[in-house]
């Protein structure tokens, strides 16, 4: 198992960003994320870009359709039979 170390999250008020948003944007590309905060309250995360991790609609179906996924629908609906599902509310 491998532990991942996370980044602390670093904090910028709006007046900071506008004064000077050129460190926090050279930060922010080499991996550094922000909270962006207004009278000490977050309004804002400003994280790296991450590009999409797009899956062909067939490889998404073939998954679904794999003896895993059947099996893993099987247990999901033997769970949920176990359980009491009503409505605490109704």
């Amino acid at each position: 198992m491998t532990a991942t170390m996370e980044r602390p999250e670093r904090n910028i008020t709006v007046g900071q960003l506008r004064q000077n948003p050129t460190r926090m944007l050279a930060d922010v590309q080499n991996g550094e994320s922000y909270v962006v905060t207004s009278h000490g309250h977050p309004i804002a995360d400003v994280v790296p870009h991450t590009d999409g991790a797009w899956v062909p609609v067939e490889r998404a179906l073939a998954a679904l359709s794999s003896s895993d996924a059947i099996g893993w629908a099987e247990e999901l609906s033997e769970q949920r039979a176990s359980q009491d599902l009503r409505d605490p509310w109704g």
